[in-house]
């Protein structure tokens, strides 16, 4: 068993510090060594030492003209680790708890299979009646809330790649025309989340939003369902901020910054 020592500890935490003064530093340059003893309260020798410490470790780069610090190249290999390990639906779930509690309906988790969504995870709702919906199974993107929340964030071709393989009918009121289509997806992208009005399951209605990961790339999205005398159109709305805030939420955990999200409307 490795032991710590208070110093080490102690040693530890001024390295962590530093490290934060120089990842919140705005500026392009990076900071002096009588900036970052002012920011983090060190004394100078202090500051010196550990910043030597962690320049052998390639955590900090010090330009010698400017004699300033800035992070270290090695960040980029320590933060591409830690993106590779994220994974959408183990950063969902507790989010995916928190959106039934508040919205007191089934929520879906999904992802892309081509022209198809997955289902990756559910979480039932506490009413009695609960929707048919099941972990693993497929859907078309074109006539769920859930497909149409990540169809809006494709590619031009890809989603004229949707279109080629043609748009079944699963209701009567599933959209069936590229021109429909591509008129939903722009109302989608406009206001922020999708809705699925009885489209692919007649009696069921559910709102969804897409979830992007940190290169910005939408990667699934989150849906919440019910049966459309629960889900009316008034209360579509309210779902909407529900989802939209939960798909937002997971996308942080993932890694994305650059937001591409509408606001509601």
């Amino acid at each position: 068993m490795v032991s710590t020592s208070v110093s080490d500890n102690r040693s530890i935490g001024k390295a962590a510090t530093l490290l934060r003064a120089l990842l919140e530093d705005e500026s392009v340059r990076g900071l002096r060594l009588v900036d970052l003893v002012q920011r983090c309260g060190l004394e100078k020798s202090t500051v010196h030492r550990v910043l030597a410490a962690l320049m052998a470790e390639g955590l900090v780069d010090h330009d010698a003209e400017s004699e300033r610090y800035r992070l270290g190249i090695k960040f980029v290999e320590f933060g591409m680790a830690v993106l590779r390990r994220l994974d959408v639906r183990t950063e969902a779930l507790p989010v995916l708890a928190r959106l039934v509690a508040a919205a007191e309906e089934t929520v879906h988790l999904g992802t892309r299979a081509g022209v198809e969504v997955i289902y990756l995870e559910k979480v039932e709702g506490p009413h009695a009646i609960q929707m048919r919906s099941r972990v693993g199974e497929r859907m078309p993107l074109h006539s769920t809330g859930i497909g149409k929340a990540m169809l809006a964030y494709l590619s031009e071709e890809e989603v004229a790649g949707v279109i080629r393989q043609g748009l079944s009918a699963r209701t009567e009121h599933t959209i069936t025309t590229p021109e429909a289509l591509r008129t939903d997806l722009q109302r989608i992208r406009t206001r922020g989340y999708s809705t699925d009005l009885e489209e692919n399951e007649v009696g069921v209605r559910c709102v969804g939003a897409p979830v992007f990961d940190h290169n910005v790339r939408v990667v699934g999205a989150i849906s919440i369902a019910g049966p459309a005398y629960r889900v009316s159109e008034e209360r579509l709305h309210e779902l909407a901020q529900l989802v939209t805030e939960a798909a937002q939420e997971t996308s942080r955990r993932l890694g994305c910054v650059a937001s591409p999200y509408a606001g509601v409307r």
